[in-house]
């Protein structure tokens, strides 16, 4: 497996990822390939974990390319000293997939799509991508996407037929299921990557708004990326915010604490492949707002409007503000929405996820026959 964030960090493919290597190393041989430095918990997995430091290249250190490039020499090295039955590589950041393929051409490549159109808000920097996607959607042996929308995206914009595709969706841990909502009214929660598409601009200013009419409301942000300084600096400003620093994967119940404490979960990104903690929200009986964008997975297989969340339109944020105080007002709303939340929605497990993941690796490698 070639992922670029792998827990301890923090990154939606990651976490992926590491439940599928945790279940699958029990019978196979598995190498995960990804960036950073060894941990005490990669000694405690039946799976190696292979690190490159990106900070050893020549490069600015917080130059964005070293990543790229330190993940690419990675795979390119590990794979061409080692013999594996196939590669799973994450499409992001694309271009180790094509130092995966230059080391082995002949062996097979699984892509995962964990994060599909558009790749990018700088339209050259899109652009590119698309043109680099599109090449790795035909030198790939199969594909692999985490939502329905991410599969029709993909059918849409690259020559992939639809036998070299299949979805399977993100898996629960089984304490979010075996955890249960208990509010502080008013206090609203996100996790997630700080980046600029997660549209935390959109949150804060629908916040200052709320706090204006509920003096009690509270936005609590969790997570890590290029924005933290500045959300940082804007928490200092702004009362009832409050900046928390992302929680390692492997430490489920702090965050399952932060949520079950939280009274909703609340999002404007404009696109998410999946929306793996919007999905843990709803586990545990957490509703959702969520602003309605056409490239947001979650809206059409995990949110639905008025039954576990309420939808609203995108970049407005008095509309974020409205649906928030007519949940306040509305304790009977709420408690439809939570029990919406905990049973409308078909979680898997991640047994579930990793044994059609091995399904795909079976036929991949030619261990198996498609039925």
């Amino acid at each position: 497996m070639v992922v670029e964030r792998f827990p301890p960090d923090i990154g939606g493919s990651g976490v992926r990822f590491c439940r599928i290597a945790e279940r699958l190393s029990r019978y196979h041989s598995l190498d995960v390939i990804t960036l950073g430095n060894p941990t005490s918990q990669d000694s405690a997995t039946n799976f190696h974990v292979h690190h490159f430091d990106p900070d050893r290249l020549p490069l600015p250190r917080y130059w964005g390319m070293n990543r790229v490039i330190g993940l690419s020499l990675a795979a390119f090295a590990r794979i061409l000293h080692s013999s594996y039955d196939l590669v799973d590589v994450d499409i992001w950041p694309l271009l180790p997939f094509f130092s995966a393929k230059l080391s082995r051409p002949r062996m097979p490549l699984v892509v995962s799509w964990n994060v599909v159109w558009p790749f990018s808000f700088s339209k050259t920097i899109s652009r590119v991508s698309n043109i680099f996607a599109n090449r790795i959607s035909k030198l790939s042996s199969y594909n692999v996407t985490v939502s329905k929308l991410a599969k029709t995206l993909l059918l849409n914009h690259s020559s992939i037929s639809p036998e070299r595709i299949s979805v399977i969706p993100n898996g629960i841990d089984e304490e979010f299921l075996l955890a249960r909502v208990e509010p502080q009214w008013g206090r609203m929660i996100f996790v997630g990557r700080l980046e600029p598409q997660k549209r935390l601009d959109l949150l804060i200013k629908a916040f200052r708004i709320i706090k204006e009419k509920m003096s009690d409301a509270e936005l609590h942000i969790i997570g890590s990326g290029p924005l933290y300084p500045k959300l940082l600096q804007i928490s200092r400003e702004v009362r009832g915010l409050y900046l928390h620093n992302s929680i390692p994967s492997n430490n489920r119940e702090d965050l399952i604490s932060q949520l079950s404490r939280s009274w909703v979960f609340i999002s404007a990104s404009e696109y998410e492949t999946y929306g793996l903690s919007m999905a843990e929200s709803l586990s545990l009986g957490l509703p959702v707002i969520v602003t309605e964008t056409p490239y947001n997975g979650a809206l059409n297989e995990i949110v639905k409007h008025d039954c576990n969340s309420l939808v609203v339109e995108h970049n407005k944020p008095e509309a974020l503000a409205e649906a928030v105080e007519r949940l306040y007002n509305d304790q009977e709303l709420w408690k439809k929405l939570s029990c919406y939340a905990r049973n409308s929605t078909p979680f898997h497990s991640w047994d579930e996820v990793a044994e059609k993941t091995e399904t795909v690796y079976r036929i991949v490698s030619g261990n198996q026959t498609v039925e």
